[in-house]
């Protein structure tokens, strides 16, 4: 991955994003496909000839995808990102 602008760099690394996200939302009725998923993606990434800056790339596509998906939640309810998070954080870490 050689890309020269930064859109180009998240449009290279979102597709394994997306496709970890899309089997998630699918996996509802049947959590292993979830899980083929992850270990597939995970299974591509450590073996290819650069696993250190696969698996750095596909972290750097899911926070990139959880960035797209706050700005458009905050869009859609008014509140800023900040906000969200720490409604997240409230519900999902703290309770």
């Amino acid at each position: 991955m050689n890309p020269t602008t930064p859109e180009a760099a998240i449009a290279a690394v979102l597709p394994a994003a997306l496709e970890l996200t899309t089997a998630y939302t699918a996996a509802s009725d049947d959590p292993s496909l979830y899980w083929q998923t992850m270990r597939r993606v995970l299974g591509e990434s450590m073996d290819g000839a650069d696993p250190a800056t696969a698996m750095a790339q596909l972290i750097f596509g899911l926070s990139a995808l959880s960035g797209i998906l706050l700005d458009d939640l905050a869009e859609h309810t008014g509140q800023d990102r900040a906000a969200l998070l720490a409604e997240i954080h409230r519900a999902y870490l703290t309770g």
